[in-house]
């Protein structure tokens, strides 16, 4: 029986070929609105048009079937509005094969037949599910010279794989307006699948629509013309839930993406290729670098220098001259660590201020130092400034990164060199206007004195009274320091008169207001009472020059006589004892 069609259209609502050869001639246009099954040995050419939509109630409304060794070829195209299911051969030609349907449709087969398509264009208007083309149970290919269209839909092969026998460049085509891209999506260990014969960029549109979509594209640039295939799978989870633990790496990395990572492999051939990846920071996160899963030491690895770029939406990052030497298929995108810095360490004195320590290599640091260090200044920055008592200990730097990562630190413990203890000593510590009196230092190498002077000792002849204070500072062969500073009090009268009035009168007629201390001038130290009739404390006083105005409380005392205490040591070192009564008279 043949059945042929030219220049004619023909509308029927379940199309079947029990056993039947058909021809669907150039020009020819046959619309089946129901399901069109070729069966029983069939046999169709189709060199016209074929559509097969699901305006019916049949059991397989809108699907195409070859089924039970029929075959189906020729030139022409089919439009196809539900599924696709190949039992049986199908060969391409030039054919195209639009699945335009609206709810999800399915390219399957029961017993593993493979269809390989042509020219394969995706097309419809369904959204979630229902923009999903999904293999079901068996690998697809379009041919070596066919085309694959995704548009704006969701090619989903779940665990198969869709190949790309053409090797073209162009091969491939989707919509990329953000927010409508077509993507092909997998499931482990389903992939898109390309040959590749040329130095060219190789897109492979994945994407994804579990839980979130994410349109995350790779493109792969070999880098010599011989005949390779590459396949990538996009997987829109963290890597951890698949066993590829993040914090399981080479010791380089500090941070990977925790959104999804992709599955990238080099089946046949043996040319070295450029890998990009792309990614959208606001949503991503941003990165520095590439990782490989190697299955050889079990952990992410490092994949050297990377070159940063943007691609409209994308900010990319690309691995030039890729080897594909170490089995593995993940790859994430990842931050180091910074790199690790160096640190110089200063020789140290015991009891010494303003050490400084110096890091390169970095621009952030994170400074630690032992118990006998105190930071002044500088954390955070390359140049510290310390503190040190006594000694030794280790410094340690370490060099942050933007979003956290720290380095490797790097050490060092200072060379710590005792202090000296220098002890300035005098002749004499209180000396007359025009005597000398001889200053001297120990316990260090060399000796600067100041105000003036260098060397052990230092001769002083004062030509003015008052309290001279001499400091030197003594440093030893390793360059450490040491101060001690000691008083000369030098006079202009006899220390031995020290006075205290027997009575005077505060009633503001400004003569004898207050009770003053007499020869203060000498006076070292002291204490100074005075007591009421009942022993009542009414002024305590250990400063010279501090008198009494005759009040208790702020409040002006009645006239008597009150009994007074004085105890002083003077610049000579002579020790006066003074006792005796006071009159204050109003």
């Amino acid at each position: 029986m043949f059945l042929v069609f030219v220049f004619s259209h023909l509308n029927a609502q379940v199309f079947f070929s029990n056993g039947a050869d058909i021809f669907i001639a150039n020009g020819a246009v046959v619309h089946v609105n129901g399901g069109c099954t070729i069966d029983q040995s069939s046999g169709l050419t189709n060199d016209g048009s074929l559509t097969i939509t699901k305006n019916a109630t049949t059991a397989l409304a809108g699907t195409f079937t070859i089924d039970n060794a029929s075959t189906a070829q020729g030139n022409g195209s089919y439009r196809v509005e539900q599924d696709w299911i190949n039992n049986a051969s199908f060969s391409g030609g030039n054919s195209s094969v639009e699945l335009f349907g609206n709810s999800q449709q399915f390219i399957t087969s029961t017993n593993g037949t493979i269809t390989t398509f042509h020219n394969l264009n995706l097309t419809g208007t369904g959204t979630a599910n229902n923009r999903k083309k999904t293999l079901q149970s068996v690998n697809a290919n379009v041919d070596s010279t066919g085309l694959l269209n995704i548009n704006d839909r969701e090619l989903e092969t779940q665990t198969q794989t869709f190949y790309i026998l053409n090797p073209s460049v162009n091969a491939v085509s989707n919509n990329q307006t953000p927010g409508s891209e077509g993507f092909v999506s997998s499931i482990a260990p389903g992939t898109f699948a390309r040959n590749t014969n040329s130095i060219s960029s190789y897109l492979f549109p994945t994407g994804s629509s579990l839980l979130i979509t994410r349109y995350r594209p790779i493109d792969i640039v070999p880098t010599a013309a011989g005949a390779d295939l590459f396949t990538v799978r996009f997987v829109n989870n963290d890597a951890n839930n698949d066993g590829y633990l993040r914090t399981q790496n080479d010791g380089i990395l500090c941070l990977a993406n925790d959104k999804y990572y992709h599955a990238i492999l080099r089946p046949a051939g043996v040319d070295p290729a450029d890998i990009r990846m792309y990614y959208i920071p606001s949503s991503d996160g941003s990165w520095a670098g590439m990782s490989h899963w190697r299955l050889t030491n079990t952990q992410w690895n490092d994949m050297a220098a990377v070159t940063p770029g943007a691609s409209g939406v994308f900010t990319t990052m690309t691995r030039a001259g890729w080897l594909f030497a170490n089995p593995g298929e993940p790859y994430i995108l990842t931050d180091k660590r910074p790199d690790q810095p160096s640190i110089i360490c200063p020789t140290v004195c015991e009891n010494s201020t303003s050490n400084l320590f110096i890091a390169t290599g970095g621009t952030a640091y994170q400074w630690s130092v032992p118990g006998n260090g105190t930071i002044l200044s500088g954390q955070g920055t390359d140049s510290l400034l310390v503190d040190w008592s006594s000694g030794s200990g280790v410094i340690s730097v370490v060099s942050l990164s933007a979003n956290g990562c720290v380095s490797l630190p790097d050490s060092c413990t200072p060379q710590v060199f005792p202090a000296p203890n220098v002890i300035a000593s005098a002749s004499a510590d209180t000396i007359s206007m025009g005597g000398t009196v001889t200053l001297s230092a120990g316990g260090a190498d060399s000796y600067v004195w100041n105000p003036s002077g260098n060397g052990p000792s230092l001769d002083f002849t004062p030509t003015n009274s008052g309290v001279f204070n001499f400091c030197v500072i003594g440093t030893n062969m390793q360059g450490c320091s040491d101060t001690s500073c000691i008083d000369i009090f030098v006079n202009d009268r006899d220390c031995g008169n020290i006075f205290i009035p027997k009575a005077f009168s505060p009633n503001d007629d400004n003569a004898n207001d207050k009770l003053c201390i007499y020869g203060n001038e000498c006076i070292k130290v002291m204490s100074f009472a005075i007591y009421d009739r009942w022993g009542e404390v009414v002024f305590t006083s250990t400063s010279p020059e501090r008198c009494w105005d005759g009040t208790l409380n702020g409040k002006r005392l009645n006239s008597g006589v009150f009994a007074y205490y004085f105890n002083a040591t003077l610049f000579d070192g002579t020790e006066v004892k003074l006792k005796g009564n006071i009159s204050l008279v109003k």
